[in-house]
């Protein structure tokens, strides 16, 4: 089954999501760098970046950054003022993930928060509400996410 929902993403990638550069050459800064390879697919970064779109979001928390590939996707459809709030618990993670973002010149958009995402959300009351929040973190804690607030 995951053979197929393979090359469905495959299939829907290649047909629908023009080449970018910068995505590709995330993704292959995050793969020099030794990160697992857990990043959204293109199409779901699509998706992600049509969400921002269609609920007009203007600030976005995301839980699990690894090296900001779904980062760039949305934080790229926020309006001038918009931000985006990420959370990384790896320092490599977080590291590579500053370049990423760096590279796609979004720094000004998008505040990293390196260290436990339950230790950093106790840290954001000033910083909410937002108006969409993407967790891709570690699992076990979703339910701790979802409490916060």
């Amino acid at each position: 089954m995951q053979k197929q929902w393979s090359e469905v993403d495959n299939y829907l990638i290649d047909n629908l999501i023009p080449d970018d550069e910068v995505l590709s050459q995330v993704l292959e800064n995050n793969h020099r760098a030794g990160l697992p390879a857990h990043d959204v697919a293109a199409n779901q970064g699509q998706l992600l970046a049509l969400f921002v779109r269609m609920v007009g979001a203007k600030s976005i928390l995301e839980i699990g950054t690894l090296g900001a590939y779904s980062t760039i996707w949305m934080a790229r459809e926020l309006p001038e003022h918009g931000r985006l709030v990420t959370l990384e618990a790896d320092p490599r993670h977080a590291q590579v993930a500053r370049e990423n973002i760096q590279l796609a010149g979004l720094a000004e958009r998008v505040t990293l928060h390196e260290g436990s995402a339950l230790d950093s959300l106790a840290k954001l009351e000033s910083d909410a509400p937002f108006d969409l929040i993407f967790i891709d973190a570690d699992k076990p804690n979703n339910p701790y996410y979802l409490q916060w607030r």
